[in-house]
C-alpha cells in the first residue's frame, strides 16, 4: 500500500515515517533505513531525518562502533535541514552525539572541539525553536574550555553576539509566517478550496520574508536559506506551477541560469500536464538561443499532449526562431492531428501570414481553407470577417456573409444570428442606405423578433456609433433594445 501511495504522493514526508516506522516495528531497522533513505531527497523534513539519523546511528555503532560515518549522516542533516524552524531538536541531538564522541589525544580532542564551535555557530544563526536556550548552553561551554583563558572565550561570544540576534529577531516574523502556513496530509493539486488558497498565499509570503534577507546574511548564505524554503513549500505544495514557476525565475534573478532550467524540468516531471511550465521552459531556452532545447520542448508537447495551443505557439516559435516555411510546416503537421487542430489553428496561422509576412492572399487562403471545415464555428466566421474589413476588402466581405448564411446546415438558428447582426453592423458602416434597409428586411423576415427597417428601435440602431446611442437608456428600453 505504501509504494503505491509514494509513488503518487512521493513528497509526503509523513507517509514515507510511516512505512519506515512499520519496519521498526518488525525490529528490521535496516529495512526503515532503506525507506528511509528513499524518501529524503524528497522530503526536507526535520523529523523525516530525525528517524533516519536515531536508526542509522543505531545500526552503525552496534556493528561498527565507528561515529565517523554517523557524523557524516548528521552534517548531511543539517545541511538538508539545519535552516528550518523547528530543527533545534536535530542540531541539539548533533551536538550532545559531538560532545559524547571519545577521544584519544589532544589533536583529537582540538578537532572535535573545533568541530562543535562549528556546529554551534551556524546554529545559532538559524531563527529556530528555542534558539536562545542554545545560546546560554553555548556561552557556558565556551567559557569552560579554558578556564584559564576567560578573556578569549568571552572576544569569540561577542562577535557571535550580533549575528544571534538578528536570528533572534526574524525568528519572531518567521514563526508568525511559518505558523500560517499548513502542510496538507496529502500533497495534492489545486482544487479551488479557499482554504488552498490561503495556504499558498502563506507559502509566498514566507518565501518573501526569506528573500528579503531580515539577517542581511552573506550572498551564499541566503542562496541556501532561500532554497530551503522553496523546496520544502514544493514539497508540500508539489503540484502547484506556480511555485516552480517562481522557484525557476529565482534561480535566474541569482545567476543560477543551470538551476532555473532544472527547477522547470523538475516541475514538469511533477506536473507532466502543466502547458505554463512546458511554455515556460521553451521560454528561458529561447531567450538563451537554446533553439534546439526549446524545440525538443514543442516537439514532446506535440506528441504527448497535442492541442490547438500548443501548435499555435510552436508555429510563432518556429516563424521567430526558424523561418517562415518553418512555422507552415508545423501548421501542416498540426491539420494533420486529430486534437492538435480547431479553427484557432487556422485562424492564427492566416494572421501571422498577415501581419508578419504582410501577404494577405496566403492569409485569406488559410482562412478559406478553413472556412470548409469550420463554417459552424460563429468565432473563426467572424476573425475571417474582421479580417477581410481590415483592409476594406468589402465585396469579398459581403461574398462571404452570403456563403456563410446561405449554408443552412453549418450553423443554428441562434449562431446564424450573430452572423446577421454582424452583416448588419458591416453594411452600417460601409454600405449605402439602399443596402443597409434591404439586409434589415431581409434579416427581419427570418427573425421576427428583430424589428424592421421602419422601427424606431430600428433607426436607433443604425444612427449609434459603439456606445453612443441617439436616444436615452430609458428610451432604449422602451424600445426593447437589448
Amino acid at each position: 500500500i505504501y509504494e503505491r501511495l509514494l509513488e503518487v504522493f512521493p513528497t509526503s514526508g509523513r507517509h514515507w515515517l510511516a512505512y519506515a516506522n512499520q519496519y521498526v516495528a518488525d525490529n528490521d531497522k535496516k529495512k526503515a533505513i532503506e525507506v528511509l533513505k528513499r524518501g529524503l531527497p524528497h522530503c526536507p523534513h526535520v523529523d523525516l531525518w530525525r528517524s533516519y539519523l536515531t536508526h542509522f546511528t543505531s545500526v552503525t555503532m552496534q556493528s561498527t562502533k565507528d561515529n565517523s560515518e554517523v557524523l557524516k549522516a548528521f552534517e548531511r542533516a543539517v545541511d538538508a535541514v539545519g535552516q528550518d524552524i523547528s530543527s533545534n531538536s536535530l542540531w541539539s541531538e548533533y551536538i550532545a552525539f559531538l560532545r559524547s564522541c571519545k577521544v584519544s589525544n589532544q589533536y583529537e580532542n582540538t578537532q572535535r572541539m573545533n568541530q562543535l564551535r562549528r556546529a554551534y555557530h551556524r546554529c545559532l544563526q538559524v531563527p529556530m525553536h528555542s534558539v536562545d536556550k542554545l545560546w546560554t548552553e553555548y556561552e557556558q561551554w565556551e567559557k569552560t574550555l579554558d578556564p584559564n583563558n576567560l578573556q578569549m572565550a568571552e572576544q569569540i561570544i561577542r562577535d557571535l553576539e550580533p549575528k544571534h540576534k538578528a536570528a533572534r529577531v526574524a525568528y519572531k516574523e518567521r514563526k508568525k509566517l511559518r505558523d500560517a502556513v499548513q502542510n496538507p496530509q496529502f500533497p495534492g493539486p489545486y482544487t479551488g478550496e479557499n482554504k488552498e488558497k490561503q495556504n499558498l498565499k502563506a507559502w509566498q509570503e514566507l518565501i518573501s520574508f526569506e528573500r528579503s534577507n531580515p539577517q542581511k546574511m552573506p550572498s551564499e548564505d541566503l542562496r541556501k536559506r532561500v532554497a530551503f524554503t522553496f523546496n520544502q513549500c514544493l514539497s508540500y505544495l508539489p503540484l502547484y506551477p506556480e511555485i516552480w514557476y517562481e522557484a525557476g525565475n529565482w534561480h535566474g534573478e541569482i545567476g543560477d541560469l543551470s538551476g532555473e532550467i532544472k527547477t522547470l524540468e523538475k516541475g514538469i516531471l511533477m506536473i507532466p500536464n502543466s502547458l505554463l511550465l512546458h511554455f515556460a521552459l521553451a521560454e528561458k531556452h529561447e531567450m538563451r538561443g537554446n533553439i534546439t532545447e526549446a524545440k525538443n520542448v514543442y516537439e514532446n508537447l506535440c506528441e504527448l499532449q497535442p492541442s490547438p495551443l500548443v501548435f499555435i505557439h510552436y508555429m510563432r516559435f518556429a516563424r521567430r526562431s526558424e523561418s517562415v516555411q518553418a512555422a507552415r510546416t508545423i501548421f501542416k503537421k498540426a491539420r494533420k492531428s486529430a486534437q492538435g487542430c480547431s479553427w484557432h489553428v487556422y485562424c492564427d496561422a492566416a494572421l501571422r501570414e498577415y501581419y508578419s509576412n504582410k501577404d494577405a492572399q496566403v492569409a485569406r487562403n488559410i482562412f478559406e481553407m478553413g472556412l470548409k471545415h469550420y463554417s459552424c464555428e460563429v468565432e473563426f466566421v467572424l476573425q475571417y470577417l474582421d479580417f477581410l474589413a481590415s483592409f476594406n476588402d468589402d465585396n469579398n466581405t459581403r461574398v462571404v456573409f452570403e456563403k456563410v448564411l446561405a449554408d443552412e446546415n453549418s450553423l443554428d438558428r441562434q449562431q446564424a444570428l450573430l452572423i446577421w447582426d454582424r452583416f448588419v453592423d458591416f453594411e452600417y458602416s460601409r454600405g449605402d442606405l439602399s443596402a443597409i434597409h434591404k439586409l434589415e428586411q431581409r434579416r427581419a423576415m427570418i427573425y421576427p423578433e428583430r424589428q424592421g427597417s421602419q422601427s424606431l428601435a430600428q433607426l436607433a440602431c443604425r444612427f449609434r456609433f459603439s456606445n453612443l446611442w441617439p436616444c436615452s437608456s430609458i428610451e432604449r428600453d422602451l424600445l426593447g433594445i437589448q
